[in-house]
């Protein structure tokens, strides 16, 4: 009998091995043609801005796709026409920031040339060029001035057609403040119970975010910090659930909007410490409010942490420069019997701690608000004489803090009043609220409403933007 022996044929690697086998050198090929390649696909650039349009305050940003060295894209960035500024990150995404606001209606352009390293290594393989043209600035203001509610409006004083309603609050809208950047309103709307809350309003998308949560309090008066990272505010709690305790003073606080949910806090831990009316300096450094319990205006050093206290009678906090350095603010002499009160402007020295006067008690004339030029050099102020260049309100005068005494009117009508004024972020104009008092006879203008002007320095190109309107402010 023959023994036979069964073989097994069965294959080493089945039909499934080799389909892993496959992917796995699938997927190493393509880490290898990754390495391989790495260097020649290079650092990209994911977001630059801004493109096509920009504020004239508008910070350009160019967001790449890994952590970079950073002073190898310095460096190699450039702008045409030459734009002078700080460079500043946030995680992957350069932030350039202009010393001084663009040109309205210029284009520039700017250039990321190819070179720039990442951590890693790897470069930015190709120029990289983006254009845009900055936009002149609008007009925002409140309106009607004559009726319930009130609400924000936006125009272009180029076009007074644009006029558009951008807030549409039912209660009204009591006060706001443009960012500088001039892309989102903070402004402060009336509620229902008599408190108020302080919103933000994005005016490219219209979204609407609640800063503050005042349940049992007024929070009004928002001040943007000039890096638009806080906000500055007035607090007064009404204290319902305290009998007898009453109004709390006006404090200040700070919000920061860009917190989920945006936090707010004081200004000052010490609760004696009152203040209201604040003021940034434009690099931030120094916020000034006055204090009602000291009748004194306080200089806060966000730097030092120190407190410098100004006296003073006249109830505001003045106008700090745009470098921080200096203090104008009104003073009044005291009060006795019988003699009219003349307001009258002081400077003040926050680095050498002196006072010096730019008009005083025995000039005949009266000065009331005050505020610097972009770059310091100028004072715009509303002044009243009382000798033959007297008129019947304050008109609006510019002036060289330093050299005072060649003050020179703006829009010289003794018909009108000037109120509430901004300089605009170039500083070749003037946003001004004006009042019409008397018509051409000489007769009290019963009927007139709050108008808003734009004009030149020199009162050339004046115009009025809104009529019935109040509370005006550019929009970079």
């Amino acid at each position: 009998m023959t023994e036979t022996t069964q073989t097994n044929n069965r294959p080493l690697i089945t039909a499934f091995d080799r389909t892993v086998l496959i992917i796995i050198g699938v997927i190493v090929a393509a880490i290898v043609l990754t390495i391989a390649l790495g260097d020649r696909v290079g650092v990209t650039l994911e977001r630059v801005s801004p493109v096509g349009s920009a504020r004239s305050t508008s910070p350009i940003t160019i967001q790449f796709s890994e952590s970079m060295n950073r002073p190898t894209v310095s460096e190699r960035l450039q702008f045409d026409p030459p734009l002078e500024g700080t460079v500043t990150w946030s995680a992957n995404t350069l932030i350039y920031t202009p010393a001084e606001p663009m040109s309205p209606g210029a284009s520039y352009t700017v250039t990321l040339m190819r070179g720039a390293q990442s951590e890693g290594g790897r470069e930015v393989l190709s120029d990289t060029q983006f254009t845009f043209e900055v936009r002149r600035p609008r007009v925002a203001y409140l309106y009607p001035a004559d009726d319930v509610p009130q609400n924000l409006w936006v125009v272009d004083p180029a076009n007074l057609d644009s006029a558009a309603q951008v807030t549409f609050s039912a209660t009204g809208i009591y006060d706001y403040a443009v960012s500088p950047d001039g892309s989102q309103i903070a402004f402060s709307e009336r509620n229902t119970n008599g408190t108020n809350d302080i919103k933000l309003l994005d005016l490219d998308t219209g979204a609407l975010t609640q800063i503050t949560n005042c349940q049992d309090s007024s929070c009004t008066t928002p001040v943007w910090r000039p890096d638009g990272r806080l906000i500055a505010y007035e607090r007064v709690d009404f204290n319902s659930d305290l009998g007898g305790v009453g109004r709390s003073p006006t404090r200040i606080w700070l919000a920061d909007p860009f917190t989920s949910p945006p936090s707010s806090r004081p200004l000052f831990t010490q609760t004696q410490i009152l203040g209201y009316n604040a003021q940034w300096s434009a690099d931030g450094r120094r916020i000034a409010v006055f204090d009602s319990a000291s009748v004194s205006i306080l200089v806060y050093d966000f730097t030092t942490e120190e407190i410098l206290a100004i006296p003073s009678r006249a109830g505001t906090s003045g106008a700090l420069s745009p470098d921080g350095t200096k203090l104008v603010f009104p003073e009044v002499p005291p009060i006795t019997e019988g003699q009219s009160i003349r307001q009258y402007l002081r400077i003040a020295d926050l680095e050498a701690n002196t006072v010096e006067f730019i008009s005083t008690p025995e000039d005949p004339l009266e000065d009331d608000q005050a505020r610097w030029n972009p770059d310091g050099t100028l004072l715009a102020i509303t002044r009243r004489y009382s000798d033959e260049r007297g008129t019947r309100g304050h008109l609006l005068y510019v002036l060289d803090p330093f050299n005072p005494t060649d003050a020179r009117p703006v829009i010289n009508d003794p018909n009108y009043a000037d109120g509430a004024f901004y300089w605009s972020p170039t500083g070749d104009q003037l946003l001004v609220q004006r009042l019409r008092m008397f018509d051409e006879q000489g007769n009290p203008d019963n009927l007139a409403r709050p108008e808003i002007w734009v004009t030149n320095l020199d009162g050339s190109a004046a115009q009025m933007v809104a009529h019935n309107a109040y509370l005006p402010r550019w929009v970079p």
